[in-house]
């Protein structure tokens, strides 16, 4: 995997200007595959964008990623990785391409919008599971923004399939189709240029200083169910450590620069987290004298899918907050203002209140409370949930970020201003989420 050409690439997105105007051979649509049924399931198709990077929408990726392949019709690559963006609309796939290049097939180069640019100038080009490729003219294109972001929303001339480009008379990207619009027929929204720069310009911080991809260490196991993973390394042959040194087990979050760690040369030769879903890991192991400070050369890699909201028992999340102490004892308030004085001073509470429908105690179900900074770290807090008929009518709860630790690494590197995520899962999947900015 070329990572610098990763970044080099969204580097010059951003930079990109719509004075080019040489014409460019239209490419065409990569395939996306499941092979994790009996028989290869097609899932969407997938625009590339450079060397072993495509990218597609979220809307059909499977739960489990672990078996997906990239293929141009003649060759196939196993998919490494599946990077979904921020905003959950978009994700980006990485394949290794090896010494095979994809037939007939180059990267899509970037239009971003000109100003006169007309409705009648663009197509949407489809696929499906038989290879078939067919061109949707636009009738319409209005802005609409959704969650603070601006999509564009087509109407066109027939269906077409998540992940669709939308393409200009020369060939240039002007777009990605991401999901369908529930009113209406044949529209759909598509992200613009500037998101999918966003989005490649994530997935390269994620990836920028993790080593290139390689073989996982034999006899280094990993179990995901949900969000909950079991790394195993009882079967391995363990690295040499030099005098001095302890070896560790490693799982490394790519958008983090902290690790989790543990012993290896233990008699305990395993280790569960819940983790935080839509988010590339690895794993491995190193010798280091005290806490490792380097990545393994040899790991691991898997990306935890983002998750279903949380449905069971008739789940319905109320308020999902952040909540400011009050005095004599009173339950925290939720504010509509986040600040720094508030994050720091210790007033600050995760709050949430939330309605189910059971008959009696429902418990063993595990919680993860998580929060991710404008840098796209994550931070997490395990522990566990229970559902009780006296609470189900307002099961209301609260616990401070300090306590939760969800603050520490903040007061060490300083808050950043911009846009936080808070969500929390029980038992993997989502149950209620929020954001917030801080100003």
């Amino acid at each position: 995997m070329k990572k610098w050409m990763l970044l080099l690439l969204a580097a010059l997105l951003l930079g990109f200007s719509c004075s080019c105007a040489e014409e460019t051979k239209q490419s065409e649509l990569l395939d996306l595959w499941d092979y994790g049924a009996e028989s290869p399931v097609w899932v969407s198709s997938a625009v590339q964008v450079t060397e072993g990077i495509a990218v597609i929408s979220t809307v059909s990726l499977p739960e489990n990623t672990d078996q997906l392949v990239i293929s141009d019709g003649v060759n196939s690559w196993e998919v490494m990785a599946v990077i979904p963006d921020q905003a959950g609309w978009l994700a980006t796939v990485c394949y290794d391409e090896d010494e095979t290049q994809p037939c007939r097939y180059t990267p899509w180069p970037f239009l971003f919008p000109r100003d006169n640019l007309q409705v009648s100038d663009c197509i949407v080009r489809d696929a499906d599971e038989w290879g078939s490729r067919i061109n949707r003219g636009v009738l319409g294109a209005e802005e609409v923004i959704r969650n603070g972001e601006t999509y564009c929303l087509l109407t066109l001339t027939g269906p077409v399939s998540p992940g669709s480009p939308v393409l200009g008379t020369d060939g240039r990207l002007l777009g990605i189709i991401t999901a369908e619009w529930a009113e209406g027929v044949n529209r759909y929204l598509a992200v613009l240029p500037e998101t999918l720069a966003v989005s490649l310009t994530d997935a390269a911080m994620l990836l920028d200083g993790i080593p290139g991809w390689g073989e996982a260490p034999e006899g280094l196991t990993v179990t995901l169910e949900k969000n909950r993973v079991v790394i195993d390394w009882s079967e391995m042959t363990l690295p040499e450590k030099a005098e001095g040194e302890s070896l560790y087990l490693l799982l490394v979050d790519s958008g983090n620069g902290y690790f989790n760690y543990v012993y290896a040369d233990t008699k305990i030769r395993s280790v569960s987290y819940l983790l935080t879903p839509g988010r590339l890991y690895f794993a491995g192991i190193v010798a280091s004298k005290g806490a490792p400070e380097s990545l393994p050369t040899e790991y691991v890699h898997f990306s935890v899918p983002r998750v279903k909201p949380l449905t069971d028992y008739s789940f319905r999340p109320l308020v999902t907050a952040i909540a400011e102490a009050q005095e004599d004892g009173k339950a925290p308030v939720p504010v509509t203002e986040v600040t720094e004085e508030l994050l720091r001073s210790g007033r600050a509470f995760f709050y949430s209140s939330s309605t189910y429908r059971v008959t009696e105690n429902v418990e063993g179900k595990s919680l993860l409370v998580s929060l991710t900074d404008p840098r796209n770290v994550n931070y997490r807090y395990e522990s566990s949930w229970f559902y009780g008929p006296e609470y189900m009518e307002d099961d209301t709860w609260y616990i401070s970020l300090d306590e939760m630790g969800l603050l520490s690494f903040l007061e060490e590197s300083g808050y950043l201003k911009g846009i936080y995520r808070m969500a929390y899962y029980v038992d993997g999947d989502l149950a209620g989420s929020f954001e917030f900015e801080l100003k």
